[in-house]
């Protein structure tokens, strides 16, 4: 799939040019599902494509909306020729157009998983003989053969852009994946796919984005899954197997292996077919090609899937998609998959109503939710605070499903202290089934029935989008009819207190106290106290609280800055904005020190107020702390 950037324009958090800023130590946050924000289950994530609005303030409140469904990440693209334009001097970046797009992310309290992609025509050969014909763009629609596909002749070319990128969003990103889809030659690696040199330049950009960010996953870039016979490129498993058997330096060369198991020809995501397996057995497949190599301990993550609604170029309908939304999350955390991102944010205008890209998306084009969006919405209410505890399928009965022709059934349990919560479905869809005009509906039985055991007189049944009736137990069990559609036995407390009342809610923005900023000494010190409930505090729990902070320096001499343990890697110039990032809980303390030049100093900070206006920036000895 295209990871095509969002449209957004200039904007950077605090400072003027003048700014000078110190690089201070913080406490990095805990990291759930290996990124530091998440769900005790795991992390969901959105490509940001089509998103719509054109001012900060819109844009972030769509980015809201996903952060109001458990989301807590975007997949954003930062290419090469975004940041260096082609023409560009080589020690030359302009972030400022990302700039705008992360800021309107982390507005809406969400973190960024980067792409490092793809090529620049003034690094490839190919590439700038392709940029000077007529067909520099590429061919409609998605840009086929464009000049900035083409990877660079010199992996350590890439490199300088990486580690450039990675330093100037270091504490936005939570983790960095290098290219996308490069399995797929003919349109992210022209002119061919070549598992061997993106082994090299992967191998050449991990150590220079993990200089600057040590503690950030940095991911094999995302490859597109199911074989195709006759089709173009390589399948994922076959091109993932060839690069490590072209250089056994890979196992070193990243943190964890993406993925994009799309269920061509978009059928159900427990459905078995030959060769191409399942959605779900894609990360089996994964995990078996990584174990041949000694790799068998490294994290794989979902980078993309999703399912388009159309009823003419094989697509599903609405309320299929939000099932499979529903059913694929509720699989795919039990499997261990720890990352799981969905395709995409919202649909495109489509007037000649066969481009399946435009329809991938959990809003219509008019920016209306879909069911899908519900569906989302509902399990992060139902499930927050969660975790895997046990697949109770085989024991309670439920059939195994056959090749072509479906119908397996789920049951399987998740935990917090004082519930379980047991998500089940029956997946009846055959290999025909919802396959725009010629789908011929489900071979195996639509329902079953099943006696769920329970330790409470009575749960709480809630539908995937959200409905919800109480049943009674009758010697310990209770009796369930189940459908596609999945339901979530909620057996314990319900819903879960704090969780359920911060899940729907915006993210904390305005929620911790003032405090003065003192100078002293030398020595800069911010104290900080959260404020405001529970939802405040579960936030900075989650690794999001973020303290912003520039301090000028009107000296024109050398900087060098230190951290209360020691040297940290001070900025190159002392003309680069001061972000401090901190983790905490609802009664935090962040207690920062910097060890200062001898000069003259101001301090400014810039926030959003509740209604998305940005204030007027702080000065003297007055500092800002907010959650985002």
């Amino acid at each position: 799939m295209s990871s095509l950037a969002v449209v957004g324009r200039k904007t950077r958090l605090v400072v003027a040019a003048a700014i000078a800023a110190a690089t201070v130590f913080f406490i990095p946050p805990a990291r759930a599902a290996q990124t530091g924000v998440g769900e005790p289950y795991g992390l969901v994530a959105v490509a940001g494509n089509l998103l719509p609005g054109h001012t900060l303030a819109e844009r972030s409140a769509n980015y809201r909306r996903l952060f109001q469904a458990g989301v807590r990440a975007i997949r954003l693209d930062i290419n090469w020729v975004q940041v260096q334009p082609p023409g560009a001097p080589p020690d030359r970046f302009d972030f400022s157009e990302r700039d705008r797009e992360v800021r309107a992310i982390t507005d809406a309290g969400l973190k960024v998983i980067g792409i490092l992609a793809y090529g620049n025509p003034d690094y490839s050969s190919l590439g700038k003989q392709v940029a000077q014909t007529p067909v520099s763009g590429g061919l409609p629609p998605f840009g086929v053969g464009s000049a900035q596909y083409f990877p660079p002749d010199d992996p350590a070319d890439f490199a300088r852009y990486a580690r450039r990128t990675a330093e100037h969003y270091s504490g936005d990103v939570v983790a960095w994946e290098v290219w996308n889809e490069e399995n797929e030659g003919y349109r992210f690696w022209p002119p061919h796919e070549d598992p061997a040199a993106y082994a090299r330049l992967l191998c050449a950009t991990y150590p220079q984005v993990k200089a600057i960010a040590p503690d950030v996953p940095v991911l094999f870039g995302g490859v597109f899954f199911p074989a195709a016979a006759g089709a173009p490129g390589m399948s994922g498993v076959d091109f993932v197997e060839a690069a490590y058997a072209a250089d056994p330096r890979l196992t070193s060369c990243s943190d964890a292996v993406a993925y994009h198991p799309y269920a061509y020809t978009f059928t159900s995501p427990e459905l078995d077919l030959p060769v191409r397996g399942s959605v779900l057995s894609a990360a089996d497949q994964m995990r078996a090609v990584l174990a041949r190599h000694g790799d068998g301990a490294k994290p794989v993550w979902i980078t993309e899937v999703g399912w388009p609604t159309h009823d003419r170029a094989y697509g599903v309908p609405e309320a299929k998609q939000a099932q499979y939304l529903a059913r694929m999350q509720a699989a795919t955390f039990a499997q261990g998959v720890r990352v799981l991102t969905w395709y995409t944010y919202g649909d495109d205008a489509d007037p000649s109503g066969v481009n399946q890209e435009a329809h991938f998306g959990l809003f219509r084009a008019d920016n209306t939710p879909k069911p899908a969006y519900e569906a989302l919405r509902t399990f992060g209410r139902v499930f927050a605070g969660t975790s895997f505890a046990a697949d109770r399928s085989r024991e309670l009965g439920l059939p195994p499903g056959q090749q072509y022709l479906g119908g397996r059934g789920f049951a399987l349990e998740y935990r917090r202290p004082g519930a379980r919560i047991t998500a089940l479905w029956v997946a009846p869809e055959s290999a025909a089934d919802g396959q725009g005009p010629v789908g011929a509906g489900s071979a195996a039985p639509a329902s079953l029935k099943v006696s769920l055991p329970v330790t409470a007189a009575t749960v709480t049944v809630v539908d995937y989008l959200g409905g919800e009736r109480t049943l009674a137990a009758a010697g310990g069990a209770v009796a369930l009819d189940l459908g596609p559609g999945p339901i979530y036995v909620v057996d314990g407390e319900h819903p879960p207190a704090a969780a359920a009342a911060c899940q729907g809610s915006d993210p904390p923005r305005s929620s911790l106290r003032r405090r003065a900023l003192r100078l002293s000494r030398r020595r800069l010190r911010v104290d900080g106290r959260a404020g405001g409930g529970s939802c405040a505090g579960q936030a900075a729990g989650r690794g999001i609280a973020r303290v912003d902070v520039a301090v000028a320096r009107v000296s024109r001499r050398r900087c060098r800055f230190v951290g209360a343990r020691g040297r940290l890697g001070p900025p190159r110039s002392c003309r680069r904005p001061l972000f401090l990032a901190a983790r905490g809980t609802s009664s935090w303390r962040l207690a920062l020190r910097a060890r200062l030049p001898r000069g003259r100093y101001s301090v400014r900070s810039r926030a959003l107020d509740d209604a998305g206006n940005v204030e007027r920036p702080a000065r003297a000895n007055k500092l800002r702390l907010r959650v985002r």
